[in-house]
């Protein structure tokens, strides 16, 4: 495995509390039951919950838990529900229009972000000079690259919905000080402001962007506003709770948008097509989607002619059956690879490597279109007990040569 699989790998214990939640004995209904529980009081419309995969729900529903954590967060959080929402209620397709206009640029930026956050590494044993870098490099990161989408569709629906009419254009002109300032004077007040700080967005990105900071004994001292008017010192733990808040904030501004598309991803839709994903991220959709059912992917290759994955299950079920489910994710692998060939080894979580399956790209398209549906795979989908020829075919042969078919 290459470091970006496993930064990808391990990123899923990291992100998503789906494998932790298995190894503690709970069961899928269980899981779903306690979910739906926290995000029902969040949506207006709560059957549609039943739309959308446990892996998707359970990191949102992780999300408002921290949200709720801090009522300054929380506020925002609401603050940023009501700014989408009271638009959508009066004009349901200008709201749809704004939304569509930014969709692009917010997923530029979370590909960013989840980059960065994968990438992370322990700052604690840093010198306070390379503390101070590293910290102020994720904030400069946060602010200019994901944050910034999200507030100018903010401030776009804000005027919207206060009856003032903007291009998108109009508003990608402004400066990030513009788009914090006019948000500060409207809907939003001084949720802007990280506590206990009372520093605007803008700034915190000018400090960081142009490291306006030196270091003298234990004190990082930082110089904002025009001209460097302005100082601000922090100590190591100050530093790193600032940006613990920014990260709060932009943690309740996230799910806040998250939240209002899957509530009212309906109304949405008429002009919301989605943005891009990147390979990375589709892959780790997967990774995500396979913790949903209980098994951790210990390993992945990625090729156009091949992409294997090895299942490591961490629940107690019983072998056969869940080794079966385990191969129905080939349709998944196609999805997150494209390759020519789709390969998936299960094992217990004793770690007896029970089942080996493949499929060929052709299969797995019929079946992701829609054109096949799910039983169509236990005809096409190449099962054994024991270990195959590791030499990849594209080729489809009979089930009765190429090993024992479940």
């Amino acid at each position: 495995m290459n470091d970006k699989t496993r930064h990808l790998t391990e990123g899923v214990r990291k992100f998503s509390p789906l494998l932790q939640a298995f190894e503690a004995g709970y069961s899928i209904e269980q899981i779903r039951a306690s979910v739906h529980q926290t995000l029902e009081p969040e949506f207006k419309n709560p059957a549609v919950l039943q739309r959308y995969g446990i892996d998707l729900l359970t990191v949102e529903a992780t999300n408002i838990s921290k949200v709720k954590l801090q009522p300054e967060t929380y506020a925002l959080y609401a603050a940023c529900i009501e700014v989408h929402t009271s638009l959508l209620l009066r004009d349901p397709d200008r709201c749809a229009k704004i939304c569509s206009y930014w969709e692009q640029e917010i997923g530029a930026g979370l590909h960013l972000y989840w980059n960065s956050a994968r990438f992370e590494v322990d700052k604690s044993g840093l010198p306070l000079d390379e503390f101070a870098f590293e910290v102020l490099r994720n904030i400069g990161s946060l602010l200019e690259a994901t944050m910034q989408p999200y507030l100018r569709e903010l401030l776009h629906l804000s005027l919207q919905g206060d009856s003032v009419s903007q291009t998108k254009e109009a508003i990608a002109a402004l400066d990030f000080g513009g788009v914090v300032t006019r948000l500060e004077a409207g809907r939003l007040g001084n949720l802007l402001r990280p506590k206990p700080f009372d520093i605007a967005l803008n700034q915190w990105r000018n400090i960081a962007q142009h490291f306006a900071v030196k270091i003298d004994g234990t004190a990082i001292v930082c110089t904002y506003g025009r001209g460097g008017r302005h100082t601000v010192t922090f100590n190591r733990s100050e530093l790193w709770n600032a940006l613990a808040s920014l990260m709060a904030m932009h943690l309740a501004i996230r799910t806040a948008h998250t939240i209002f598309f899957l509530d009212h991803g309906d109304a949405l839709a008429v002009h919301c097509k989605g943005y891009a994903r990147k390979d990375s991220d589709l892959q780790f959709q997967f990774l995500v989607g396979a913790a949903s059912q209980g098994f951790e992917v210990t390993d992945l290759s990625v090729t156009p002619e091949c992409s294997a994955a090895h299942f490591q299950d961490v629940t107690g079920g019983e072998a056969t059956p869940r080794g079966i489910h385990a191969s129905q994710f080939v349709v998944n692998l196609w999805e997150a690879t494209r390759s020519a060939l789709l390969k998936i080894t299960y094992s217990t979580k004793a770690g007896v490597t029970h089942l080996w399956a493949q499929a060929l790209a052709e299969d797995c398209e019929r079946v992701a279109k829609g054109e096949k549906d799910m039983r169509y795979l236990a005809k096409v989908v190449k099962l054994s007990l024991t270990k195959p020829d590791e030499a990849p075919s594209t080729e489809r042969t009979s089930p009765r040569r190429t090993g024992r078919r479940l």
